[in-house]
């Protein structure tokens, strides 16, 4: 039986996509039409300082945030693929749990009883001190 990895449940990578994917939108949301107002009146030769220097800010803000969308949606991959080749070399270490009809009957006396087929060493002295 395969349990769903626990990747793909996680409420933090979930939020990190999101949050990237929304980045990347916000950061393109902001950025194309704002470069699509600067070029036209650049090219009109219409163009104030309001379109060239705050247009010039948004589209500055725009690129930090696709490119930590971008970051974002790379480790999120990079957690995928890490996952991916984790998971199957820890499935491959854990033994098959054995069942109770596989398990050898154990005849040794509990903790608290003492064996008597078992022999203890006798106690080691201290040597005396050498003057």
């Amino acid at each position: 039986m395969t349990h769903p990895a626990r990747l793909t449940r996680s409420a933090a990578y979930w939020t990190l996509v999101l949050a990237s994917v929304l980045a990347i939108a916000g950061g393109l949301a902001l950025s194309l039409p704002r470069i699509g107002t600067m070029e036209e009146m650049l090219l009109n030769g219409t163009a104030t300082g309001v379109e060239v220097y705050v247009g010039q800010a948004w589209i500055t803000l725009a690129a930090g945030l696709v490119g930590a969308g971008a970051v974002g949606l790379i480790l999120a991959l990079a957690l995928a693929a890490a996952k991916a080749l984790v998971a199957p070399r820890a499935a491959e270490a854990q033994a098959p749990a054995a069942s109770a009809e596989d398990e050898p009957i154990d005849d040794a006396p509990a903790d608290d009883e003492p064996a008597a087929h078992v022999h203890t060493a006798p106690a080691v002295s201290e040597p005396a001190e050498v003057r």
